[in-house]
């Protein structure tokens, strides 16, 4: 099986979970302009944490390889559910927020990423995942949507990540959009946080963020092949 291949059936339902899709392009390959304009909003991981600077994060190291125009939207402990405790919203929230912050800028691809911080969140998840989904296809009609699930450093996500991995998968498939499964791809293995992750914070390290970035490229390349 090819790569390309085997990121689409990673759309197949993973867990229950009683989803109506809406119509959407088939979840198959991506289809984008030169230079396309890219939203990646996310949790920590995305904020670049762990990395320093916050600019060796993951999403400010996409672009170039990609030929993308990123705009990086992350903040720490959000998720699809999770609004954290200092106000920064769930995803949904921050899309509607940054809509009305600016809304003339459209973009090609929103890439939703994350989130473990929903790990505390399972019994209302899918139904926040529905939420943010058809809050980007409203507020961003033209837009792709790329769902990039949860990984960590340490290689050995436990049963709730699993559990959110899982409702993300089924929500992918049910609507439709591309998902790149990291734990499933097992980007990282037991035994990978002696350099993948910083000590300090358990966050990936430069050295996690760059591999992240590297196997986000190489999905999103056979994606669009």
């Amino acid at each position: 099986m090819d790569r390309r291949a085997f990121l689409i059936l990673t759309g197949a339902l993973g867990a229950s979970l009683t989803v109506v899709a809406t119509p959407a392009q088939a979840a198959s390959r991506l289809s984008l302009p030169a230079n396309p304009r890219v939203l990646v909003l996310g949790d920590s991981y995305t904020q670049g944490s762990g990395a320093d600077p916050l600019t060796n994060g993951w999403a400010y190291l996409i672009g170039a390889p990609l030929g993308w125009q990123v705009a990086v939207d992350g903040k720490g402990g959000s998720g699809y559910a999770n609004p954290t405790t200092y106000g920064a919203g769930t995803f949904g929230q921050r899309l509607d927020k940054r809509f009305a912050t600016y809304p003339t800028i459209g973009y090609d691809l929103i890439v939703l990423q994350g989130s473990s911080n929903d790990q505390k969140y399972l019994s209302t998840l899918a139904g926040k995942i529905k939420t943010t989904i058809r809050t980007a296809r409203k507020l961003y009609p033209s837009a792709q949507i790329l769902m990039l699930g949860p990984t960590t450093p340490y290689g050995s996500p436990g049963s709730s990540l699993l559990a959110v991995n899982d409702k993300l998968n089924s929500a992918a498939s049910a609507y439709k959009i591309n998902f790149i499964n990291a734990l499933s791809e097992k980007w990282f293995v037991p035994g990978d946080g002696s350099w993948a992750a910083n000590p300090t914070n358990g966050h990936p390290s430069n050295a996690g963020h760059a591999h992240i970035a590297e196997r986000f490229v190489e999905d999103v390349k056979a994606l669009t092949a």
